[in-house]
Formats: C-alpha cells, sequence, structure tokens
C-alpha cells in the first residue's frame, strides 16, 4: 500500500531535480545571449560524436556552446528519470528554435531573445519526452515532436518546460492558452498549427 505513494513521491523528488537543471539551462542561455547580441545558440546541427569534438557540421550544437557557461558540469543536460528509461539518450533536453528556423527560410538560425513578443509563452526549452540518439547533441523541437507526442514515461506522466521568460513549469497536454512555440504566435504546436 505504501511503495505506490513512495514511487510517486521519489518520481516527484526527481521532477524538481529536473525543474532545477532547466533552470540552470535557462540561466546559462541568459547568460549566452547576454555575451552574443541577446542571441541563443543556433538548434540544427547535426552531430557526429559527442564530447569527442566530431562534429558534422557548423554551427556548434547548442548544448556545446552553452557548456562553458554550466561551469563544466554536464550533467545538467541530463534528467535522472528521463535518462534511466532512455538508456541510450545523452541528452535530455531539447532547443525550442522551429520558428526561428521556418522564419530564416530553413537556414539555421540563433533565437533572438528580443524577438520573442510572447516570453511568458514561448517554449524555450524543456524535457526530450522521445529517446534521442546518443550521438545527437543538439536536440530541438522540431526534429522529434518531444513534448507531447507520446506519453511521459516519467515526472507523474508530466513534462517539465522552460519559457522564455525563464519560469519553469510542467504540463501533461499541450495547452494553447499557456504554451507557444511561435516567437510571435500564440497557441503554436510543435508541428506549426494552431488548434
Amino acid at each position: 500500500m505504501l511503495l505506490p505513494a513512495l514511487a510517486k513521491a521519489k518520481e516527484k523528488g526527481v521532477s524538481i531535480f529536473c525543474v532545477n537543471n532547466l533552470r540552470e539551462i535557462g540561466l546559462a542561455m541568459q547568460m549566452y545571449g547576454d555575451d552574443s547580441e541577446d542571441r541563443l545558440p543556433v538548434s540544427y546541427a547535426n552531430i557526429g560524436t559527442p564530447g569527442a569534438g566530431g562534429w558534422t557540421n557548423s554551427p556548434t550544437p547548442w548544448t556545446v556552446a552553452l557548456y562553458p557557461y554550466f561551469g563544466g558540469n554536464s550533467n545538467i543536460l541530463r534528467c535522472p528519470g528521463l535518462n534511466a528509461f532512455y538508456n541510450r539518450s545523452g541528452y535530455s533536453y531539447f532547443m525550442g528554435s522551429r520558428a526561428y528556423f521556418v522564419l530564416s527560410d530553413f537556414t539555421p538560425t540563433g533565437v533572438s531573445l528580443r524577438g520573442i513578443l510572447t516570453p511568458s509563452f514561448y517554449i524555450l526549452s524543456g524535457d526530450c519526452n522521445y529517446p534521442s540518439y546518443p550521438i545527437n547533441a543538439d536536440l530541438n523541437d522540431n526534429d522529434t515532436n518531444v513534448l507531447f507526442g507520446l506519453p511521459m514515461p516519467t515526472h507523474n506522466n508530466r513534462v517539465n518546460i522552460l519559457f522564455a521568460d525563464w519560469h519553469v513549469k510542467n504540463y501533461k497536454n499541450f495547452r494553447p492558452s499557456d504554451m507557444t512555440f511561435s516567437y510571435n504566435g500564440p497557441a503554436i504546436s510543435w508541428d506549426g498549427s494552431a488548434p
């Protein structure tokens, strides 16, 4: 009788750990933006060998670009719950980049923090609710329909989301009243459609 309650409490602790990781990622993004004319790293690179510098194309993956701002702690990029469930995934979080990728005619472009018109709604990062390849250090919302495409296996079936105003909240489903993947439009889902 106590085991389900203990399991739920343990999962809540893992979710809080994950929220803290996302806050650290948000802080790193903010510092990177301060040093880069308010632009975030580009997200949409193909990766060769993570950690070995074997990137197959430029630009540098966002996880690598932000690495100096993590203080050398790459564990920030791994949620313990997702890492245990998707044990082949190298990273647990994605960069919300689709709007700028489409805006720039499918050329990788860094998100301009000043260009986000609704920062409290714009999904900047969050749990990658999909097993990524171990070599993929450049997860983005466009390459895996990461948030709500599958039932979430951890965090009591909820995902943690980092918004562009730096707050983190968890959700079970896409909520058009609370979130968007578009830098200038409300309620745009990961595939570019409006509800």
